[in-house]
């Protein structure tokens, strides 16, 4: 491997050798037997401290055989541990496909996170409640973008509806104004789960799996908890994950947090088995802190570097070598607002993670970790795609496409820019944005800012209006008709 961490391949193209640029990781952060020693860690947590179940009949499911209760949380024996996390393993495996490389020239894609209840209001420029009415024409612009690289349902749940019936309009408006509509989602309420449910089997995607997030420190409780326990009957998976914080809900070591955190997801997992019968797919997510603020700070270098902490104990527990750029795939920040700290931020993401394999970035035009759309931030961020699309892209070094001396000779007597090499080779050469600046000063122009913010209004205008895509009628029918029943339901 090269010492600084620079791995070029080669690729033979039209024009001649292509070399993309990319990045590959020297070393891990876990040494050599330190994720068993998390994992000894882990182990005594899981029979010392326990894990605090909230649900009575869950806990009691579970009970037995190596797992005993004492005021109300779950002690696991080491062995009861090590028995399931065999079987885990062996299911990854027999489930799994040998994880690619992705080709270093492939395209990046994005797709927009899907929680947020505000959106940025372009022709104000202030942060306001979704409605149903801004989630369609939000919609329509993501679907559109769908052309530069977006991959995305409605980004977003609107606030002018009741609560149970938020999910199930996030979804109707996702299946009728977006192609990709049908993607998995989250219910979030379980009033909304049967509804939610039946729309994902009219557009041919049923929804058999759902999450579980556990509550750092080690407690096993809320919504989702409840969701699955309900509907387990129609479900064939579960998916368990927590998001623990270094300082704030976990230890402010990585060595001690890492362990704490594989303790509650094993712990819930493996109760959740129990009690379910259902196979349980887990992962392990530590994230960083701003105890200055109390806020979970995403698009920080730390929030990066611990992404690639997360995958090395993911990868020792499911036993499965995985391309390291999965764990770099997420652009979400903290930033509450367009501007040089989201911009900065998603930056420095996307780069980072493109340079290591990752080739999907979820959480464009999304700030405020997960609060807020912003279109205006979205165009920033398939600009940025672009820009870094373009880095990975390489050197055309190809010799023998052209006669140089010839070239040269010319080139000297009256310049480059008007050759013929010039014109046919310049539109590949060079990234072109539609966004950023690259012309002189002009006094006489607005502020760059504003510049940019009149570009990205004509864009979303122009975006919007070129909106096409339809559900056919007959699913169309059948959505509306399980909409009005939502609504009638919860009137």
């Amino acid at each position: 491997m090269d010492p600084l961490g620079l791995m070029t391949g080669y690729e033979q193209g039209e024009a001649g050798v292509i070399i993309p640029y990319r990045h590959e990781r020297a070393t891990d952060f876990l040494r050599p037997g330190q994720a068993e020693r998390v994992h000894a860690l882990a182990l005594q947590i899981l029979e010392k401290v326990g894990l605090a179940v909230s649900h009575r009949e869950i806990l009691e499911r579970a009970t037995g055989s190596g797992i005993r209760v004492q005021e109300g949380r779950a002690h696991f024996a080491p062995w009861a541990v090590e028995e399931f996390l065999d079987g885990y393993r062996k299911a990854v495996r027999a489930g799994d496909r040998a994880v690619q490389a992705e080709n270093p020239a492939s395209e990046l894609t994005l797709s927009v996170g899907v929680y947020a209840h505000h959106v940025h209001d372009l022709e104000t420029d202030r942060i306001v409640p979704y409605t149903s009415e801004k989630l369609v024409m939000m919609t329509k612009l993501v679907d559109v973008l769908t052309q530069r690289g977006v991959r995305s349902p409605a980004p977003g749940y609107p606030l002018d509806v009741p609560p149970p019936l938020q999910p199930i309009a996030k979804y109707r408006i996702g299946a009728l104004f977006s192609r990709h509509g049908a993607a998995p989602v989250d219910p979030i309420s379980g009033a909304s789960v049967p509804y939610v449910m039946e729309m994902a089997e009219v557009l041919g995607h049923p929804l058999r799996r759902l999450p579980v997030y556990v509550f750092s420190p080690l407690r096993l409780a809320g919504e989702s908890l409840e969701v699955v326990w309900q509907y387990r009957d129609r479900l064939e998976g579960l998916s368990v994950s927590n998001m623990p914080s270094l300082g704030g809900t976990a230890p402010i070591a990585p060595f001690a947090a890492l362990a704490m955190a594989a303790a509650e997801v094993l712990g819930a997992s493996l109760v959740l088995s129990r009690a379910t019968g259902l196979p349980v797919r887990f992962g392990i997510g530590l994230h960083a802190f701003d105890l200055r603020f109390g806020t979970m700070v995403f698009g920080s270098p730390e929030a990066y570097l611990l992404g690639q902490l997360n995958a090395e104990i993911n990868e020792f527990y499911s036993g499965q070598r995985r391309e390291r750029g999965q764990a770099a795939a997420g652009i979400h920040v903290r930033a509450n607002f367009p501007g040089p700290q989201a911009a900065a931020e998603k930056a420095m993401l996307m780069t980072a993670g493109a340079l290591i394999g990752a080739r999907h970035f979820d959480g464009a035009g999304i700030l405020a970790v997960d609060e807020v759309f912003s279109p205006e931030q979205l165009l920033i961020d398939v600009e940025i795609k672009d820009m870094v699309q373009r880095l990975l892209s390489g050197l055309d070094m190809s010799e023998n496409t052209w006669d140089w001396l010839a070239e040269i000779q010319e080139g000297a007597q009256r310049g480059f820019i008007g050759l013929e090499s010039t014109l046919q080779r310049y539109r590949e050469a060079y990234w072109h944005p539609l966004l950023f600046e690259r012309s002189f000063l002009d006094e006489s122009d607005p502020a760059p800012r504003e510049r940019i913010l009149v570009r990205v209004r004509e864009l979303v205008g122009r975006y919007i209006a070129q909106h096409e895509y339809e559900l056919d009628a007959e699913r169309r029918r059948e959505i509306e008709r399980i909409w009005k029943a939502a609504v009638q339901a919860f009137a």
